[in-house]
């Protein structure tokens, strides 16, 4: 694909802290389509000061027969220090063999700002990757892509997203904003935050619950933040080798 690789400019260099966060969609709707996936291309760049990959691919959905394209979410850097998402799992995949694939999802972009390098996009055409599943052999599915940042994007999407990711372990661990409207904390998870009051963004899993009328919870693991006394970045709660560093993965999705 030419010019897929955009290069970072000086003004990259003053952007925000969090980067690669969409603006919270309304209304995005969730798609799940199977098919080969056709004209793969994986693509890791450096943007400011630090590594990104991105992957994109073309996909006949074998129920409708329409011709998707997909493309995957930014990675969410996190006080220039944590990388949030997405996940690539190191599958090893021949893509050239035009594998048959499964992605779980929504229509439309889900990036900030809604655009994919330069690739000219039909948003009805498109859709943002949540999970690449890879069929490996007939019937038998591996994770190759998991994207773990959670926000809103509608009522349908995000049922669908907290019932796929819902009662997993890693690689479904999620991280997102503490005030982000999603699925409720857990009572202990809210205790927890209570008592770190610098936390901004949590890491932690879907469970499936009664106790509430969405029927999931968020269970909390980690709490990141910033110091009220320093004013430093920090991780309040949590195993810390468990929170991906900057640059600490690259090129897995070959």
């Amino acid at each position: 694909m030419r010019n897929f690789v955009v290069r970072a400019t000086f003004l990259l260099l003053v952007i925000s802290p969090v980067v690669g966060i969409a603006a919270s969609p309304r209304e995005m709707k969730p798609v799940s389509l199977v098919g080969r996936a056709t004209q793969f291309n994986h693509n890791p760049n450096w943007r400011a000061y630090y590594w990104r990959e991105d992957i994109t691919f073309l996909l006949k959905d074998e129920n409708s027969g329409k011709t998707w394209r997909i493309i995957s979410r930014d990675v969410t850097p996190y006080e220039a220090r944590w990388r949030l998402g997405p996940t690539y799992l190191g599958l090893k995949v021949n893509w050239k063999a035009e594998p048959r694939v499964k992605v779980i999802g929504v229509q439309g972009i889900d990036r900030a700002p809604p655009a994919f390098y330069d690739l000219k996009l039909d948003k009805a055409n498109v859709a943002t990757a949540f999970v690449v599943l890879v069929e490996v052999k007939p019937r038998v599915w591996k994770e190759f892509y998991v994207n773990n940042w959670f926000h809103k994007w509608g009522e349908e999407a995000d049922r669908t997203m907290h019932a796929f990711f819902a009662d997993k372990k890693p690689p479904y661990d999620i991280y997102g904003w503490i005030p982000g409207k999603r699925a409720p904390f857990s009572k202990r998870s809210q205790q927890l935050i209570k008592q770190h009051e610098g936390a901004k963004i949590f890491r932690g899993f879907v469970r499936s619950t009664k106790d509430n009328p969405f029927g999931f919870e968020l269970e909390v693991t980690h709490l990141l933040g910033k110091d009220p006394k320093t004013n430093r970045s920090k991780l309040f709660i949590g195993d810390p080798k468990e929170i991906p560093k900057l640059d600490a993965i690259r090129s897995k999705s070959k």
